[in-house]
């Protein structure tokens, strides 16, 4: 990596690295030794550079080694006890500190000593002042000086971050159109009129904010609609898109969305995938519809086992191949370009705004490719005829891609997990319904019954992965909202009752095991114990960075309910949103866009079409079709054909009866518009939906 100092001399020995366990604190107070934890991703760029730099370093693994017990966490695999330690205060250090890697030391009681980030083995400025070697000498010496001193303060700190995290997520107060207009005020609030998106460097997507503009833009707010507008032209012609291949990086390091963090994750493009489609029914922009495909065609090549459509989504592609590179496999020099298009590589240039100094900071001449004028402007400059120009920018597309896939490609996290395949098969579905993309049905609803059949235990509640036949973290929040929405979906697009059932039990488990004393959702089960090495509970009302859990939850029960004909599933989806709603203010913004959607779909929802005809008529197959093209906010699609006992028992629950000709019937909670009978019709009563 340039810019960090030459690797230290390497020992010959290794960390002993533990995995998580009540037994790692059982050997600290056995060894009267500190805790040294570590929590990283198979993604994390410097996470694999403090491994190399710090963790091989003969200096420091002699003193973890001889000093300390050492533990380390796959932060995907244990997003609870990551997410615990991400939000813990410190005794020492900096209290704010997040992110990956993550440092942390904790006393054997499981006290939080020190918490930091990356550490080098010896200070160097741009890192800050620490080095690993310093640290952990003087935080033994300290603890060793001052135990009980420092198990006073762990205690009265952790009673007070107990306090502070109740404060701050459990106020309860009425749901009402106040709360989503404070959450869009402070959403419009952070947006950057220069550069789309919010607020400064660095930069993330904040989906569930942009899809709280797309609704708003649906009930015609053009401010909105605006902001929405800008920042999709952003990325979709940025760096941060990956040009080539399609499919977004995790995020922006500078404000304008050019120079990406090069790692490619499973949930971020299922969330701009479906964004990306549900912009392109509501606007027409072939530029939005254009990124959903490629982001499809990109999560279909690296994202997915050809030989096993059953097998579900992967979890996410690294930035790099090794420590001494930035994301070079996505970059490129202007000798690569000509190398691998000859006389052609100038007008690449011109597209793909590549020139000899390059972009990336400490990687002199790589270039990110991104694409500063669109071809129109392009065709005019060049005075050049547009078609043909379009042509021949596809054929250098086409060539190089074919040129970066002879470099070695940074290595795919293949563990598939619950939580990412929900959203993922959620996008597919809505990718399908917006572009007409059958392929995306089949993939989606393939995934889906693989994880039902391999991904749930007995009671019907999902696991986070499984491995070697074992089902592993069964039971958390997030798994069970994003793979119940799937669910929900799925039923709607198909009609099998089995995907409603599936449903029913994640719904049922939710309201068992996942709720507080108040009704508010909670992460996961609260522990039977006091372990530290079982931390509690959250309340995942923030989204940080995907849409956060409970509003997902939230929002799939108050669509369940109206389906399965179960209110208390929308009472407990009310009660849940409600016990956090004296919390929000103005200054939400843009981490509470999901809580917005929720609120939304709980004051004005659920939003359904139902088309009701025989399944093999085409006047029913037109207007399924044009009712799943349209963009409606959190709205399902549900066909159903009276013929079939399943259909016509929901129709029954729904309470909507067949007519002489195929139908739809276009509602908002128990409100229903007149029926429509014709894609003229049809149309005409989305407007009226629509309408403030």
């Amino acid at each position: 990596m340039p810019g960090v100092t030459a690797r230290p001399e390497t020992a010959k020995e290794e960390i002993h690295w533990l995995p998580w366990r009540e037994a790692v604190f059982e050997r600290a107070r056995r060894e009267d030794k500190l805790i040294l934890f570590d929590s990283g991703a198979t993604w994390c760029h410097w996470c694999h550079v403090m491994d190399r730099l710090t963790y091989e370093d003969r200096r420091v693994v002699a003193v973890v080694r001889e000093r300390f017990i050492a533990v380390r966490i796959d932060r995907d695999r244990l997003p609870e006890v990551d997410r615990h330690f991400q939000s813990a205060p410190a005794l020492v250090g900096d209290p704010s500190a997040g992110g990956w890697p993550l440092t942390v030391v904790l006393t054997p009681d499981g006290h939080v000593l020190f918490k930091g980030t990356f550490i080098p083995p010896e200070p160097e400025a741009r890192f800050g002042r620490l080095g690993m070697l310093d640290l952990l000498d003087r935080l033994d010496g300290y603890w060793r000086a001052n135990r009980e001193e420092i198990s006073r303060a762990g205690e009265d700190l952790r009673r007070r971050a107990a306090e502070h995290f109740g404060t701050a997520y459990a106020r309860p107060g009425d749901l009402s159109a106040k709360l989503v207009e404070d959450i869009l005020a402070g959403v419009k609030g952070a947006y950057d009129s220069r550069h789309g998106g919010f607020g400064d460097r660095p930069k993330f997507f904040a989906a569930a904010s942009l899809e709280l503009l797309a609704l708003r833009a649906w009930r015609g707010d053009t401010a909105a609609a605006g902001m929405l507008a800008h920042t999709l032209a952003a990325l979709c012609r940025g760096g941060i898109c990956d040009q080539l291949a399609g499919g977004f990086h995790r995020y922006s390091v500078d404000e304008r969305w050019h120079v990406p963090h090069f790692e490619k994750m499973a949930y971020d493009n299922a969330a701009l995938l479906a964004l990306c489609a549900d912009a392109f029914a509501l606007t027409g922009e072939a530029e939005h519809a254009r990124a959903a495909r490629e982001t499809i065609a990109w999560v279909d090549r690296l994202l997915r086992d050809g030989g096993d459509p059953a097998a579900g989504f992967y979890a996410s592609q690294d930035a790099d191949v090794g420590l001494d590179d930035d994301g070079d496999y996505f970059t490129w020099t202007v000798e690569e370009v000509r190398a691998a298009l000859g006389d052609r590589a100038e007008l690449a240039g011109a597209y793909y705004g590549i020139d000899p100094v390059g972009d990336v900071h400490g990687r002199a001449g790589r270039n990110v490719l991104h694409r500063p004028k669109t071809v129109e402007q392009l065709a005019k400059l060049l005075e050049r005829d547009e078609a043909e120009l379009a042509k021949e920018l596809a054929g250098i597309r086409a060539e190089l891609l074919s040129a970066r896939r002879n470099r070695p490609a940074p290595r795919v996290d293949k563990t598939v997990f619950a939580d990412l395949n929900g959203m993922m098969i959620d996008a597919y579905l809505t990718a399908f319904e917006r572009l007409g993309d059958d392929a995306c049905r089949r993939t989606a609803l393939a995934a889906l019954d693989g994880l039902l059949a391999t991904g749930r235990d007995e009671r019907g509640v999902f696991a986070h992965f499984h491995r070697g036949g074992e089902l592993r973290g069964v039971g958390l929040l997030a798994d069970q909202a994003w793979m119940g929405r799937a669910l929900v979906h799925a039923f709607a697009l198909t009609g099998k009752a089995d995907y409603l059932r599936a449903a029913g039990k994640v719904a049922d488990y939710v309201l068992a095991e996942l709720v507080a004393p108040d009704g508010a959702f909670l992460t996961a089960p609260p522990s039977p114990t006091t372990s530290p090495a079982a931390p509690g509970a959250a309340r995942p009302w923030l989204d940080a960075p995907v849409r956060s859990a409970a509003s997902t939850a939230a929002q799939m029960l108050i669509d369940l309910a109206h389906l399965a004909g179960k209110p208390a599933f929308a009472a407990a989806a009310a009660k849940a949103l409600g016990s956090f709603a004296g919390a929000v203010d103005r200054g939400g913004g843009t981490m509470l866009g999901g809580y917005a959607l929720a609120v939304d779909h709980c004051l004005n929802g659920p939003r359904t079409i139902v088309v009701v005809g025989p399944a093999g008529e085409a006047a029913t197959a037109a207007l399924a079709d044009a009712a799943r093209r349209a963009y409606v906010p959190g709205g399902l699609v549900v066909a159903l054909d009276p013929a079939v006992a399943d259909h016509a028992a929901l129709l029954e629950r729904l309470g909507y009866a067949p007519a002489d000709r195929p139908v739809a019937y276009v509602c908002q909670a128990a409100h229903c518009l007149r029926p429509a009978f014709t894609r003229d019709d049809l149309a005409a009563r989305l407007r009226q939906l629509a309408a403030p």
